[in-house]
């Protein structure tokens, strides 16, 4: 019996297969790429030959039909056994292709045949590996809900200006699709997403990312110079500027989700690798297996619980977050109780798995010793990607800490800041 993270429908199986197969492949070039710091554009081109990056994309505009996020979490899981950077980056299309379905669904519901059109066209050219997306969000000096970067309209659309960091799959995306504050007539601003061609004048994809982990990811700053944006590619248009309010579940969800699901994926990676250790190698003058002393029977004990645990909630807040989206598949009636309820329990689960995923593997490097230090070693590589995970929005710890506790207590979940 086994008690990894599973798919639960068909659609999800094949591409959890697929996750499977293509993890194999990359691992096989994982630390090159990591001590090169370079993208790995032969795996993209690898996933989107197999389709899975078209994943949630439905059969009718030729993607896969992956309608579960949790089948979707489960294969990025997968994949991020062998390849951490490929994992987070081709989740960022991957879920970002199944949020336009969503919005498609909303846009048909409220009769909104301009943003449909636009979205039904977009589906379709993911959907034959046409396009690929990155979907910036972080900015330096302010947070999710404020974004700097700015869009003024003009005539026929509007000027944008501004700088993201943290963009993941920069090196091959056709379209970006930024968060960006629109002036309000009334003062302020509004928040909304804008559609941006890669060719667009003013468009520059810097080559800049060098982090300690994570370093095939691709995940450059991104600047806009005065680029115009036609008026039919800004969306979701909210007022909800410097809040957390309606709209920030689904950011939440499809961002979150499947992305702390891949640091899932490195924790297995140092587990399997620890425990084919301890039960194949000998050590000192009696030859003992590793396995067999019992401090590091203790060790293992506690990656497994810690993975055990990481599952559990992986698996939880994955099933309550499909049940969700099946709730309000086209229906924008949900409560703020609700979502507040619900985003409160996914940063649960983000606080407890990313600390677990950094503790194991930190005791699977602690069993297997002063190699794992060494920077080639797969530990090594392992402990710098799960670093990664608590930098990642939203929230950082402490903002995750003052966000639950407020929702705990009844209050707004406006973050001081």
């Amino acid at each position: 019996m086994t008690f990894e993270l599973l798919p639960t429908t068909e659609e999800g199986r094949h591409f959890v297969m697929l996750a499977e197969n293509h993890a194999a492949d990359f691992a096989l070039r994982a630390e090159q790429h990591d001590r090169e710091g370079s993208f790995p554009f032969e795996n993209f081109e690898e996933l989107q030959k197999s389709g899975f990056l078209s994943g949630g994309v439905p059969r009718d505009f030729g993607g896969l039909g992956v309608s579960s996020l949790y089948d979707i979490m489960v294969a990025m899981s997968r994949l991020a056994r062998g390849d951490a950077s490929t994992a987070i980056a081709s989740n960022m299309h991957v879920v970002g292709a199944a949020a336009i379905v969503r919005f498609l669904h909303r846009s048909r519901v409220t009769g909104d045949d301009k943003a449909a059109s636009v979205l039904e066209e977009l589906l379709k050219q993911v959907g034959s590996g046409k396009v690929m997306m990155c979907f910036p969000t972080s900015e330096p000096g302010t947070d999710l809900t404020s974004p700097m970067t700015e869009a003024v309209p003009t005539q026929g659309g509007y000027i944008l200006n501004g700088r993201k960091i943290f963009g993941t799959t920069s090196p091959v995306a056709h379209l970006f699709f930024p968060t960006v504050r629109v002036p309000n007539e009334n003062g302020g601003y509004l928040t909304a997403t804008a559609m941006v061609q890669r060719n667009t004048p003013g468009l520059e994809v810097k080559d800049n990312w060098n982090a300690m982990g994570m370093r095939a990811s691709g995940s450059n700053d991104i600047v806009f110079t005065n680029c115009f944006i036609p008026e039919g590619q800004i969306f979701g248009v909210r007022d909800n500027y410097g809040k957390i309010g309606r709209g920030f579940i689904d950011f939440g969800i499809y961002a979150n989700l499947p992305l702390i699901s891949t640091f899932v994926g490195i924790a297995e990676a140092a587990r399997n690798f620890t425990v084919t250790a301890m039960t194949n190698q000998r050590k000192g003058a009696k030859r003992k297996l590793l396995g067999e002393r019992i401090p590091i029977q203790q060790l293992v004990a506690e990656i497994e619980i810690d993975l055990a645990v990481s599952r559990a909630m992986t698996e939880r807040i994955g099933r309550a977050a499909d049940a969700f989206l099946q709730k309000y598949s086209t229906s924008t009636e949900v409560t703020i109780e609700e979502t507040d309820a619900l985003m409160k329990e996914l940063q649960c689960m983000k606080y407890v798995v990313n600390r677990k995923v950094i503790d194991i593997v930190d005791k699977a490097m602690t069993v297997c010793g002063g190699a794992s230090y060494m920077s080639n070693h797969l530990l090594s590589r392992l402990y710098r990607d799960a670093r990664a995970g608590p930098f990642m929005q939203p929230f950082s710890p402490y903002e995750a800490l003052e966000y639950i506790g407020k929702i705990a207590l009844g209050m707004e979940p406006n973050l001081d800041r």
